[in-house]
């Protein structure tokens, strides 16, 4: 079977335009650098809001309260950057900053977690 330069090259114009932005193809120059740099995407406080409360519980350990704290990122959702784990004494607390509107929805399932 005889190789088809024209097909060839119509082959490569439909598969140029299909690679998402962020991921451009390695070595080509051409195709320009990522939608967002790396560590524009970490590291970001969220800002809350003014009426924020701070929800807390007690655990009788450290990964018992990481455990409750992934379940709540989860199925909260809530922001990590929002949440604290501290040591008190013998027992670990797990501090949730919410906003007052989603306070007893928050309530409700920090008192689920185990």
């Amino acid at each position: 079977m005889p190789i088809d330069p024209k097909r060839d090259r119509n082959q490569d114009a439909a598969v140029a335009g299909t690679f998402p932005a962020s991921d451009p193809l390695a070595g080509t120059p051409e195709s320009g650098t990522r939608a967002v740099p790396p560590q524009d995407m970490m590291g970001h406080d969220t800002p809350m809001p003014p009426d924020a409360v701070t929800l807390r519980r007690r655990f009788p350990s450290a990964e018992s309260a990481k455990l409750a704290l992934e379940a709540l990122v989860r199925e909260g959702p809530v922001d990590r950057n929002a949440a604290e784990i501290v040591a008190q004494g013998e027992e670990t607390e797990l501090r949730i900053a919410a906003p007052a509107n989603d306070l007893q929805r928050l309530r409700d399932l920090l008192a689920k977690a185990s």
